[in-house]
C-alpha cells in the first residue's frame, strides 16, 4: 500500500470527473453506499484518486484485491504510517477509560498481559469498537516503520473485517475519514472484487471506495454479471478515465522534434500502459533534457526524475504496487553511514537500481557500486540496475525484468546468518 505524491495543478481535462467524484461523496454524507468505479489504465485512476481527496484534505491508500482482509491490513498500514493510527486508537480507548493517552500507553506497555486481558474485558461494554481496536492496537508496530508487517491481523471472518473497517472509520470525522484505491491483480476477479467491495461500502458507507478497471473487465460486468445490488453500484459509480487520443498526442509531440526512434516507445508506453499530463511531461524531459525543468514532484521527493517516472508506473501495475519504496535505507554500512538504495522491497529482498550520468564518469564511481551490489549480494539481495535513460524506451522491458525477478524470489527471504 503507498500514498500518492500529489499535485496541485488539475489538468482541465478531469475537471468533470472530479466533479463527479465530489458528487459521489455527497451520496456517502447521506450514508448512500457508493463504490466510484474508475474505468481505464490504472496510472491516469490513481492520479484523478488522488487529486479529487487532496482537494478534500484527505489521504489515500491504494491496495491490490486479493481478499477483503488483504485491503483492510494494507489500508490499515498505510494510515499507521500517515495518520497516526496507533495513536488515534489509543486516545479513543483513553477517553472511555478516563486516562490521558500518555498514562494509557505507558500502562499499556508494562503491565502483565492478565492486567491488559481484564482491562479490555472491563472496556468491551462502554464501546462496540473495543475488540476491533484492540486487535488492531495488537497488529500495528509500536511506531510506525517501513518495514513490511508479516503478522497476520486476527480476523474471524468477513463481519469482522468489516466491523474492522467501520471501527478504524468511526475515528476519524466524516469528512477526513481516509479513502482507498482498489487495483485488481492480472488474473480476472472482477466479478469478485466488485461483489466484495460492494458489501464494504454498504457496511461502512463513509469510506470513499474506488475500484480501477479496464475498459475490458467493465464491458465483461455489464455483460456477464446477472442483476444485483453489485451491479447496479458499478453502472452507477462509473467513471471514464481516457487516454490521450494518439492523434492529438502526436501532435502535441510534434513540436519537440523527437525522431521515430524517440517517438514510437512513448507512443506505445501510452497505449499499453497510459500516462498523465505529469508523467507525460517528465517522459519528454528525460528524451530531451535540455527541453523543460525539473517538475516539483521529482525536486521535492526523488532523487532523479528517472526515479518519479519510474515509481508512478510500479504503483500503478499490480503485480508491483506498494511493494518498494523510494530512496530508502538499510542497516549495512556503506561509507561509514547506512546504505541507501533506489528501491527497496524489503518483503522480496529486492533492490532496484539507477544508473544516470553520474555512474559512468570516472572509475571510482563504477568501483563503488560493485561493491555496493557485492554487500547487497552477500546480504541476499537481488540487484537489479537499469539505466537512467531507458526508462522511457525500455519500460515495459524493465517492468518485465522486476516482475520476473519477483516471480523467482520468496515473499518471506531469510537473512543470512552472520559469520
Amino acid at each position: 500500500m503507498a500514498i500518492e505524491p500529489q499535485s496541485t495543478a488539475i489538468p482541465a481535462g478531469i475537471a468533470s470527473r472530479i466533479a463527479r467524484l465530489a458528487l459521489h461523496q455527497s451520496q456517502r454524507c447521506q450514508a448512500i453506499p457508493t463504490l466510484s468505479v474508475l474505468q481505464g489504465k490504472a496510472i491516469a485512476a490513481r492520479q484523478l484518486w488522488t487529486q479529487w481527496l487532496e482537494q478534500t484534505g484527505r489521504s489515500t491508500g491504494v491496495g491490490v484485491y486479493t481478499s477483503i482482509a488483504t485491503l483492510l491490513e494494507t489500508w490499515l498500514t498505510a494510515l499507521a504510517q500517515h495518520d497516526e493510527l496507533r495513536s488515534r486508537i489509543l486516545r479513543n480507548v483513553a477517553v472511555l477509560a478516563h486516562r490521558s493517552e500518555t498514562e494509557l500507553t505507558a500502562w499499556l506497555a508494562h503491565t502483565s498481559d492478565y492486567q491488559r486481558q481484564l482491562f479490555w474485558q472491563q472496556l468491551a461494554p462502554l464501546s462496540q469498537d473495543a475488540e476491533r481496536l484492540r486487535s488492531i492496537l495488537d497488529w500495528l508496530p509500536d511506531f510506525p516503520s517501513s518495514e513490511p508487517q508479516t503478522k497476520p491481523l486476527a480476523l474471524a471472518d468477513s463481519s469482522t473485517v468489516l466491523a474492522s473497517f467501520a471501527a478504524v472509520a468511526r475515528l476519524f470525522l466524516p469528512s477526513a475519514v481516509p479513502g482507498l484505491l482498489v487495483l485488481l491483480p492480472e488474473d480476472n476477479r472482477a466479478a469478485v472484487a466488485l461483489t466484495a467491495l460492494a458489501q464494504l461500502v454498504e457496511a461502512v458507507p463513509q469510506i470513499p471506495v474506488a475500484l480501477a478497471l479496464t475498459v475490458a473487465q467493465v464491458q465483461y460486468l455489464l455483460n456477464e454479471l446477472p442483476e444485483s445490488r453489485a451491479k447496479a453500484m458499478l453502472r452507477g459509480g462509473l467513471i471514464d478515465v481516457p487516454l490521450p487520443e494518439l492523434g492529438n498526442l502526436k501532435q502535441r509531440l510534434s513540436d519537440r522534434n523527437l525522431d521515430d526512434e524517440q517517438l514510437q516507445p512513448l507512443l506505445h508506453l501510452v497505449e499499453t500502459h497510459g500516462t498523465t499530463p505529469d508523467v507525460l511531461d517528465t517522459a519528454l524531459t528525460l528524451l530531451d533534457p535540455a527541453h523543460q525543468p525539473k517538475t516539483e514532484e521529482a525536486a521535492d521527493v526523488y532523487r532523479s526524475q528517472a526515479e518519479w517516472f519510474l515509481f508512478q508506473y510500479l504503483e500503478a501495475k499490480p503485480t508491483t504496487t506498494g511493494r518498494f519504496q523510494v530512496n530508502a535505507r538499510l542497516d549495512i554500512n556503506f561509507g561509514d553511514r547506512p546504505m541507501e538504495v533506489d528501491f527497496l522491497d524489503g518483503a522480496a529482498k529486492i533492490v532496484i537500481e539507477l544508473d544516470g550520468h553520474y555512474h559512468f564518469q570516472c572509475l571510482d564511481n563504477y568501483r563503488r557500486d560493485r561493491r555496493k551490489d557485492r554487500l547487497l549480494q552477500q546480504q541476499g539481495f537481488l540487484v537489479l540496475r537499469f539505466l537512467s535513460e531507458d526508462v522511457v524506451s525500455d519500460l515495459e522491458g524493465i517492468l518485465d525484468a522486476v516482475d520476473q525477478a519477483l516471480a523467482t524470489r520468496s515473499s518471506s527471504v531469510t537473512q543470512p546468518s552472520e559469520a
